[in-house]
């Protein structure tokens, strides 16, 4: 196979210029957490009431616990868009004194927000999406019973799944997915109790939501009903790619 077309003096210079960022634009984050290892708590910070009693991390009442480090979402001066995937497995169970009848919030939820990391907003009037309040999560309402994408809202207006015949307060350990491409904007959610897996998903450029950079965790509230909230293990994985421009310009001064 004779040579290919020589590169131009313009490609090789992007290409080099190219090369010389990647390391600082390109950005892959792996990790994986068992609570029932003590040196797990050394990734996560906790507020309120959340601690870490291994072999799970707890939360009950106001309380929440996040990744210690930032997690890179897009970036703007290349406009790439991180792709990510998470998944951990749970329990919700109410505390002995807890009795029936009460009611009030009882939900835990994954979320992604602004730096520092802030709660899920507890009101719709937070739905504006400006400064710190910015957040998308989802949730897991026991007192409901449903799956939620909330989106700078705790109404679950966006979109949620209901069911009956399996209550997530319960003894039995859960496990939850939560995926994002950023080329479909595609956020998807599978739950998965006693074999039965329940999805919900919904269609949102977190890109117009949330900043650059965010932090990641989980929050627990409960109002008038205590309940307990106990995380056995937690992975996340996430992939900001270089600028497809810089793929291309290398392509072509090969």
């Amino acid at each position: 196979m004779g040579p290919g077309r020589r590169p131009t003096a313009a490609q090789v210079l992007a290409s080099l210029i190219c090369l010389y960022h990647v390391p600082h634009r390109a950005f892959s984050l792996s990790f994986s957490l068992d609570f029932s290892d003590a040196g797990a708590g050394s990734s996560i910070i906790v507020a309120g009431d959340a601690l870490i009693s291994p072999p799970t991390l707890q939360l009950t009442k106001n309380s929440q616990a996040s990744y210690r480090y930032k997690v890179p979402l897009w970036n703007g001066a290349i406009g790439e868009m991180a792709s990510f995937a998470t998944a951990f497995s749970f329990q919700i169970t109410p505390e002995k004194d807890s009795l029936p009848q009460q009611t009030g919030d009882r939900r835990m939820a994954f979320f992604l927000g602004h730096l520092p990391s802030a709660d899920v907003p507890r009101s719709s009037s937070l739905a504006d999406g400006t400064g710190n309040t910015r957040i998308v999560a989802v949730e897991f309402d026991a007192l409901l019973n449903h799956v939620g994408i909330d989106i700078n809202s705790t109404a679950s207006a966006h979109t949620k799944a209901a069911w009956t015949g399996k209550k997530l307060t319960t003894s039995s350990v859960m496990e939850a997915t939560v995926e994002y491409n950023s080329d479909s904007r595609m956020l998807a959610v599978a739950l998965l109790i006693d074999g039965a897996l329940y999805q919900v998903n919904a269609t949102v450029n977190l890109r117009r939501i949330l900043p650059e950079e965010v932090a990641i965790g989980f929050s627990a509230v409960n109002g008038g009903a205590a309940g307990l909230h106990r995380i056995l293990s937690w992975s996340f994985s996430s992939s900001l790619p270089e600028s497809k421009r810089c793929q291309t310009l290398r392509l072509s001064a090969v």
